[in-house]
């Protein structure tokens, strides 16, 4: 952000004001570096999840945690719990394997996760100071 307000030692040049942090989707979390693309290219290799899921990030105490949040589809969907966290377990590993980061899964059911006009909302960063 460009500030072209006089600063206090008389210039009047334009100043760039502090960088606040980087802009494209990359996100870190515990000092690695994820991509939506790369839990996108995960979640789309297993059958039972739909097209839409959502990366909650935040922070508890001084650790970063990562939810995310998959809609089943209707035919992965089911009335056992224990097929369902079992698919929860498996979808968690496998992005441990891909990101080297431990990732809380939550399986919803179709159409929870809100649409948006235009590009979808799939991260949601809860840090911000």
């Amino acid at each position: 952000m460009i500030n072209s307000e006089p600063c206090e030692c008389g210039r009047t040049h334009p100043r760039l004001m502090r960088i606040l942090g980087r802009t494209d989707d990359m996100i870190v979390i515990r000092g690695i570096n994820v991509f939506p693309s790369q839990v996108e290219s995960v979640l789309m290799k297993i059958p039972e999840v739909g097209e839409h899921y959502q990366i909650i990030v935040d922070r508890k105490g001084p650790l970063d945690i990562m939810k995310v949040m998959v809609e089943v589809t209707e035919t992965g969907f089911s009335d056992k719990i224990a097929d369902l966290m079992s698919l929860s377990k498996m979808i968690s590993k496998e992005l441990k394997g891909v990101l080297n980061v431990v990732a809380d899964v939550e399986l919803v059911e179709p159409g929870t996760i809100p649409r948006s006009e235009g590009k979808a909302v799939r991260v949601i960063d809860k840090r911000k100071v």
